[in-house]
């Protein structure tokens, strides 16, 4: 089964993305292979990206993009209100008890909500510049993870699984993670198809396609907590997240009252001419 892939009229044609293959290839299993309980064992070819690489990547890699004081309220809101979630449980194991959604945010602070909104608006803008889009992107989830010691997740895409197997969210194009913390070991994103490893910093933003080319996966934390915001993007308006694009649920809303009203008057018109 092939990885789903919007249209290529979504991007320019100097886009990266004229360069990038979501299928899956040798490279994401020879670098899954090297993935065992969350530890990498590094090939001769694995690469550490650093501070001076960060803008030599085909995907977004943007320190200060979220604000000390903005990482620490929007930690401050996730300390808050996870202890009301921690008992939940959701479609996957994996993530049972570890995310905090963007709603339940706006129920105990609109204003940090707000913020999460605006960062996702401010991330979708970035990925669009730099794979030069020419169609809107969509946030359809935001939430709030945590990883606590011990913590890892296998190598994986957002939007297909390796073994070709139906994917419930094959309608992502693009992902992002901002990152509230750095004050924890471990925790490194590794990519498997490009076989490189990120430390990733307070406040940065990550931001990559949703395909194969860049399956990716979270090394174990050996110590600490680390807090994430992921994000993920469509290009189907449908998907939309209301508390990130209100506007659409807003059109949404006058095209269902235009339309009951159409059938009302026609319903009124039909008892008039009986």
């Amino acid at each position: 089964m092939s990885v789903p892939q919007p249209s290529r009229t979504a991007w320019a044609a100097h886009s990266p993305m004229t360069l990038i293959d979501s299928a899956q290839c040798e490279a994401n299993v020879c670098g899954r292979s090297r993935v065992v309980d969350g530890v990498l064992k590094p090939s001769s070819g694995t690469r550490w990206i650093t501070r001076a690489d960060y803008g030599k990547q085909d995907f977004v890699v943007e320190e200060g993009f979220l604000s000390a004081a903005d990482c620490g309220r929007l930690a401050d809101a996730f300390r808050t209100v996870h202890p009301q979630t921690a008992d939940r449980k959701v479609a996957s194991d994996f993530w049972d008890g570890r995310i905090v959604f963007m709603d339940e945010v706006a129920a105990h602070a609109a204003e940090t909500a707000a913020v999460m909104a605006e960062v996702q608006r401010r991330a979708a803008a970035r990925l669009s510049g730099f794979y030069a889009l020419t169609r809107p992107l969509y946030a359809d989830s935001v939430q709030l993870n945590v990883w606590k010691r011990g913590s890892h997740m296998p190598p994986h895409t957002d939007n297909a699984y390796h073994d070709g197997g139906p994917h419930e969210s094959h309608w992502r194009d693009f992902s992002s993670i901002v990152y509230l913390n750095d004050d924890y070991q471990g925790g490194q994103l590794y990519f498997t198809a490009l076989d490189k490893v990120l430390r990733p910093k307070a406040g940065m933003l990550v931001a990559f396609s949703a395909g194969h080319h860049h399956e990716h996966g979270v090394l174990k934390v050996r110590s600490g907590t680390r807090l994430t915001m992921p994000a993920f993007y469509t290009f189907d308006a449908s998907r939309a997240y209301g508390h990130v694009h209100p506007e659409l649920q807003a059109a949404a809303a006058l095209e269902a009252a235009v339309g009951s009203m159409a059938d009302s008057t026609g319903a009124r018109l039909g008892r008039l001419l009986a």
